[in-house]
């Protein structure tokens, strides 16, 4: 108008779309962040992961009942329900705390999440079980989806996200704590651990990619603050789920002194970077910390980590500030952090001992804890090789990834890259716990999927099928995903899934077994089955049953016949000495008023033939050439297959007589259980005065043989006695 120019209003489709459709267009458009197919390369590795999480479903949810896998499922179920029963507000955490008692100060959140679940998606404590069941599942999916994000934010390469979350679901690692039904800390410490990567790594990736002259302004930048405060949020989440939760603060310490050190050589400010992780540390001490005064969750040790942690960054992005101001060497910058360990950790002693005492036994506890337990065993154990060891953790993917971490971790040294230096600081610290405790490897899975994403995405360039990964640099244009390129033949696309199928080939077939592994089998569903039932025909559902099997079914077997699933501490500490024992019925005394039943699994291998063991499962209670049988465990079913015996604790009827002092008498009857017809046996030898008494376990009419003089009440070749049910339960005598 100025210039003397009639105008003429133009109209073009961005001008009349509406908010809707801009926003469509923008997100999955044609060049939106999210194009065909890339949701098709996603929904196919969300599809895959949900598939191999849930391969052991239907031995989880039976007919009869739903059969956690593992142990622990069962403890946490048990305290899930307790509040499930309880009147407490589901907000009331100091209600919660009443509730739970001890267990308050140990993993609170884990029970309480449970209990949220049942009320959300269930009836309480009726389906409280079916419900924790998919709780693995949703985490896992989570956690899948930070390990794209991850991955994306990393590379800025949609190839790297997708095939990230492709291996990702073949981890045999992440699948044992996250299959279905697999209720415990872990799968939900999974979460808040990807969370919080997440959420380190986009504040490096924001400071990262900013113009050098407006960097500070990720102090300012409201979304900087946003994620700082989910951080905190996660932090605090992640203290209350797990009190061995300061392990997983480990990476991050990491990070933030490798991070101080690179910025430092970068010529960036340290502290401008240090900050947003310092402020997610103190909110998240903050929240944990007024959880736990005013409510009683969770250890101070637990709780104070966050607070040291966060004490520890500010100490060395200041010292690299100072040092950086010097002209330093950054290599000083590392050892002034690395020795600065000791004084914070003897100041936080003076302030507080008991708590900085409780700190040393959990990290010691932790790392070097748990003798005996399979998930003890290093990462690279010689038992297995060491080069084999990884292989049911990992299948192929761990020596896909190591290379790549070196490769990362040599391109970090050699230039700044913030983003690269979150996973270098987490991987290192995470892949080095699971070498002194592979149990660790579950928490490594998500970044070892990253850098395996990358290492396929090279391997699948080397055969000309894909183009070469570009993961370090500037990373301004993102690598898209394309399923159908006209440049690639079907002969290429052949040679890029065969390749992936070939290092993926160990993990199709690991990842069900190692679920197989810890789910209820077919046998033990049976066992339990028949255990309900006869203990409530039994008792008319008026008394409660245990039973002693081995600990690590012990949760299991309990829950099912009596609901008491809290600890196994028993069971840990009687059931291998009782089938070692070569005098089962010695111990019967002691079990008495505990134990009902005992379930004996077969074992592999040669059992001793003086053990109970032998005496029960093999022999059946009965009296073999080496040993004399027992007289106070009923054998009362077997499984089809014959794989797990269950018998019940009698007091045992005694049969007693006569025979010539010094003989050996055998009584004997012939009994069926579970269709399975045996000979009953049991020895006695007659005292200096002629008298002898055996203990025998089962009703029935028993043959008496011995070759003493034929007199009234004698024993003799062809001799009887009827021991009646009542008699084997309530320890009657029955005269020959």
């Amino acid at each position: 108008a100025l210039d003397g120019e009639d105008y003429e209003g133009s109209t073009t489709d961005d001008d009349t779309a509406g908010l809707g459709d801009r926003l469509r267009e923008r997100l999955v458009g044609e060049t939106g962040l999210v194009h065909r197919d890339l949701l098709i390369g996603l929904v196919g590795g969300f599809v895959l992961l949900f598939v191999m999480r849930t391969v052991t479903i239907r031995r989880v949810f039976r007919e009869e009942r739903v059969l956690l896998p593992g142990n622990d499922p069962y403890h946490y179920l048990y305290w899930t329900e307790r509040l499930a029963e309880s009147d407490v507000d589901p907000l009331d955490f100091e209600g919660i705390a009443a509730v739970l008692g001890g267990r308050a100060a140990g993993e609170p959140l884990v029970y309480t999440l449970g209990w949220w679940t049942t009320e959300l998606f269930g009836d309480g404590t009726a389906d409280a079980i079916a419900t924790v069941a998919w709780i693995p599942i949703v985490c896992a999916l989570v956690v899948g989806a930070g390990v794209y994000f991850i991955a994306l934010w990393t590379t800025n390469d949609e190839r790297i996200g997708v095939l990230s979350v492709v291996v990702f679901a073949f981890l045999p690692a992440h699948a044992l704590y996250s299959g279905i039904g697999f209720f415990d800390h872990h799968t939900i410490d999974y979460v808040w651990l990807t969370l919080s990567i997440g959420g380190v790594l986009w504040l490096a990736r924001d400071h990262e990619t900013r113009d050098p002259d407006t960097r500070t302004e990720h102090l300012i930048a409201p979304t900087t603050w946003l994620v700082v405060a989910g951080l905190g949020v996660v932090l605090a989440a992640m203290v209350h789920t797990w009190n061995g939760s300061p392990i997983l603060l480990v990476g991050l310490a990491v990070y933030a002194t490798i991070r101080a050190t690179s910025d430092m050589r970068a010529g960036w400010n340290p502290l401008v970077s240090a900050g947003p992780i310092v402020g997610a540390l103190g909110f998240g001490f903050i929240l944990a910390y007024a959880l736990h005064a005013r409510a009683g969750w969770q250890e101070p040790v637990a709780v104070y980590s966050l607070a040291l942690v966060c004490l520890g960054v500010v100490l060395v992005a200041s010292a690299a500030t100072i040092l950086q101001r010097l002209d330093v060497h950054p290599g000083v910058h590392l050892g002034v952090s690395a020795v600065s360990i000791v004084p914070v950790f003897l100041g936080f002693r003076q302030l507080r001992p008991e708590v900085a005492a409780r700190l040393v036994d959990r990290a010691t506890d932790s790392l070097l804890g748990r003798e005996g337990i399979a998930e003890t065993r290093s990462l690279f154990a010689a038992d297995f090789g060491v080069v084999l060891g990884p292989i049911d953790h990992f299948g192929w993917f761990l020596f896909v990834a190591l290379p790549v971490l070196g490769w990362v971790t040599w391109q970090c040294i050699r230039s700044h890259e913030p983003r690269w230096l979150v996973i270098v600081g987490y991987a290192t610290a995470l892949i080095g716990f699971a070498l002194v405790q592979i149990r660790f490897a579950g928490e490594a899975s998500g970044l070892v999927a990253v850098l395996a994403g990358v290492g396929v995405v090279y391997l699948l360039s080397v055969l000309d099928v894909a183009e070469r990964p570009t993961p370090f640099g500037p990373r301004t244009e993102r690598t898209r995903i394309t399923l159908h390129s006209p440049g690639i033949s079907w002969q290429q696309a052949g040679y890029a899934a065969g390749a992936v199928l070939l290092i993926a080939s160990l993990s199709v077939f690991m990842v069900p077994a190692v679920l197989d592994t810890v789910a209820a089998g077919d046998e033990e569903a049976e066992a339990i089955e028949w255990i309900v039932s006869d203990d409530q025909a039994a008792t008319n559902g008026e008394d409660t049953a245990y039973v002693l099997t081995e600990w690590g079914r012990s949760r299991m077997f309990n829950y099912a016949v009596s609901g008491e699933s809290d600890g196994y501490g028993y069971a840990f500490s009687n059931y291998e000495p009782f089938v070692s024992d070569g005098d089962p019925d010695a111990r019967a005394e002691a079990f008495t008023g505990t134990v009902d039943y005992v379930v004996i699994h077969e074992i592999d291998g040669e059992a001793s033939p003086e053990s109970a063991y032998a005496q029960l499962f093999e022999a059946r209670g009965s009296a073999t050439e080496t040993a004399n049988g027992s007289g106070r465990f009923q054998f009362a079913h077997t499984t089809t297959d014959g794989g797990i015996a269950v018998f019940q604790l009698v007091d045992g009827a005694t049969i007693t007589g006569e025979a010539e002092p010094g003989e050996t008498v055998t009584v004997r009857t012939e009994i069926e259980v579970s269709g399975e017809s045996i000979t009953y046996e049991r020895r006695a030898t007659a005292d200096d005065d002629g008298a002898f008494s055996v203990v025998v376990a089962h009703p029935g009419e028993y043959e008496v043989d011995g070759e003493g003089a034929v007199t009234d009440g004698a024993a003799t070749d062809g001799a009887s006695v009827v021991v009646p049910e009542e008699s084997v339960h309530t320890g009657g005598t029955e005269q020959v």
